[in-house]
């Protein structure tokens, strides 16, 4: 899923961008990013990560990321529902959040390929495999 963003400066170390919103960016599924600055000659760069387009353009916090679309609830959701593991790569098999078996029935409805926005079908989170 992509997530917009947009880059706030507070001073303008450069004297190039100016302050504000300068630039409008997306967060692509893979992790690279778009950025397009803003201005008289308006310009699009490619970074392979957002941490890569933060450490040039953020200018030691002169820049900020501001996030336009919020984190996706259903990655964070995912993400409590993890497998237990512990050292030496043993693991109970469990979830650590609700402890029924990996990959519980949250997981899977948290990472199922479907649209967050559309309407939840309890239909469509049958785990049984019943018609």
């Amino acid at each position: 899923m992509t997530r917009r963003f947009h880059l706030q400066r507070t001073t303008d170390i450069t004297g190039v961008s100016g302050t504000g919103h300068v630039a409008d960016g997306v967060l692509w599924p893979d992790g690279t990013v778009s950025i397009r600055w803003a201005g008289d000659r308006p310009s699009i760069v490619f970074w392979g990560s957002l941490a890569d387009a933060e450490a040039v353009h953020g200018h030691g916090g002169a820049t900020r990321i501001v996030w336009d679309d919020p984190e996706p609830a259903l990655g964070r959701i995912a993400e409590a529902h993890a497998k237990d593991s512990a050292g030496g790569g043993l693991t109970s098999g469990d979830c650590t959040e609700c402890g029924h078996r990996w990959p519980c029935p949250t997981y899977m409805w948290a990472t199922a390929d479907r649209d967050p926005l559309a309407t939840w079908d309890p239909a469509d989170d049958d785990l049984t495999g019943a018609p």
